[in-house]
């Protein structure tokens, strides 16, 4: 095996397509086809290709406007857009791609692809690049963005991290970051280099939230390690701390083997030294949950303690803030807590805190919202209410992409049903749902 990652195929990058064009449950967008659901996981996956008679009737499911029609056409065609297709789904086109002028062919099938795939797919800015690959030509230089240009991506991007579809934003993100480390290899004064390493360790850690659905766990924690690395150079101690917890999290939820959670939080701790902020809450919040699923209920409620006090601590600003990444609201924290709860079976306690939390919590964060009432359906299973929990919890999952947080909520539910219930048929749904196949 030569190690290289095989190019591909047309029926990925038709996969690929569908899911950005997905706003809803696998399950719902089956339904307007006249194929089964675990068809369709396989053609998203690119394990199949679309029957060519279904295409117009996958443009109405998708609601693609044509596009899908178009897409179809386009690689039907044009086989010249294999080395294109591998780029674009990679985000690895170098800063100045060579296009082939004298074959005008190419250029066009690299222009509609582009259009076909309209505003519900993600294009990285290294592909728009390509477009305008005559502008260094004229001009000789590109123009570079400064610090605090670096800064504002940064800003745009923490504010649909808990927003955005998941898996949606990964090449973007893939082509800022090839982009900054070319701006970082040529920055000499120290100031702007440590602003364009915290831009950095943000773009990577946002990479590796994004990653889960379209990568395998190592692409995930490569990330989250440039992440690490890029915040300690930086100089920014409140950064690396929030970089270490959120890999815990991720860490938590894909159940990562050996002690990397454990050590990842208490790096984040002894970092923060006791300074306030949304990684040290975010830490706690992590460590509560490892001490209820050890059974530790007096450490949990514990650490539960600290959190509260560490939370108290923190800015308005911060506090108020119910959308971006930077921003850690009372629901965030109430979620957290139920959880802990819910895991240690005190289910009477944890119910009020996930409706304050559900109250609060805004209609655009879907998953968010998704997850809290997946918390409340666990509860619900543990109060006696097997079925109508577990119906529910199908629903709630069919609904969206099952992402790591996700797939460790059914697990638990899963895990709390009483052995009768297990054999139940929305049990094995619910089961399949989050299996390794259907996500």
């Amino acid at each position: 095996m030569s190690g290289q990652t095989p190019r591909p195929s047309s029926a990925q990058l038709f996969g690929a397509v569908l899911r950005a064009f997905r706003r809803t449950g696998l399950r719902e967008v089956a339904a307007r086809l006249p194929i089964s659901w675990g068809h369709l996981a396989r053609i998203e996956r690119g394990e199949q290709p679309v029957p060519p008679d279904l295409i117009p009737l996958f443009d109405v499911a998708y609601q693609a406007n044509g596009a899908l029609i178009q897409l179809s056409e386009l690689l039907a065609r044009d086989k010249v857009l294999t080395e294109w297709e591998s780029k674009l789904l990679s985000g690895t086109f170098p800063a100045n791609p060579s296009i082939p002028d004298e074959d005008d062919m190419q250029r066009r099938a690299l222009l509609r692809l582009l259009s076909v795939l309209g505003p519900g797919a993600a294009v990285s800015a290294s592909t728009i690049d390509a477009v305008h690959v005559r502008l260094r030509q004229i001009t000789g230089e590109w123009v570079d963005r400064d610090a605090d240009d670096w800064e504002q991506v940064a800003w745009d991007y923490a504010q649909g991290v808990w927003t955005d579809l998941s898996g949606t934003r990964s090449a973007d993100l893939a082509a800022d970051i090839h982009d900054l480390s070319r701006d970082l290899a040529g920055t000499a004064d120290n100031t702007e280099r440590a602003s364009l390493l915290r831009v950095y360790a943000q773009l990577s850690a946002f990479l590796a939230l994004d990653l889960p659905l379209i990568a395998g766990p190592r692409a995930c924690w490569r990330a989250w390690s440039a992440a690490r690395a890029a915040a300690d150079a930086s100089g920014d101690k409140d950064l690396a701390v929030w970089v270490r917890a959120e890999e815990a999290a991720d860490s938590y939820y894909m159940k990562r083997l050996g002690s990397a959670t454990e050590n990842l939080v208490a790096e984040a701790v002894a970092l923060a030294d006791g300074r306030p902020s949304i990684g040290l809450v975010k830490a706690l919040d992590v460590h509560s949950r490892i001490f209820a699923d050890q059974g530790k209920a007096d450490d949990a409620r514990r650490t539960l303690g600290e959190l509260e006090e560490v939370y108290a601590a923190l800015p308005a600003h911060v506090t108020d803030d119910h959308i971006s990444v930077w921003g850690k609201p009372p629901e965030d924290v109430q979620w957290s807590q139920a959880w802990v709860l819910t895991k240690l079976g005190d289910v009477g306690r944890a119910t009020p805190l996930l409706e304050q939390a559900l109250a609060s919590s805004p209609q655009e964060k879907v998953g968010g919202r998704t997850n809290i009432n997946l918390v409340r359906m666990w509860g619900a299973i543990q109060d006696g209410e097997v079925t109508e929990g577990l119906d529910r919890a199908v629903q709630l999952t069919q609904s969206l992409p099952v992402t790591p947080a996700r797939r460790r909520i059914v697990g638990e539910i899963l895990t709390s049903l009483p052995e009768k219930a297990q054999a139940l048929p929305a049990a094995r749904e619910l089961r399949t749902l989050v299996s390794a196949a259907a996500a």
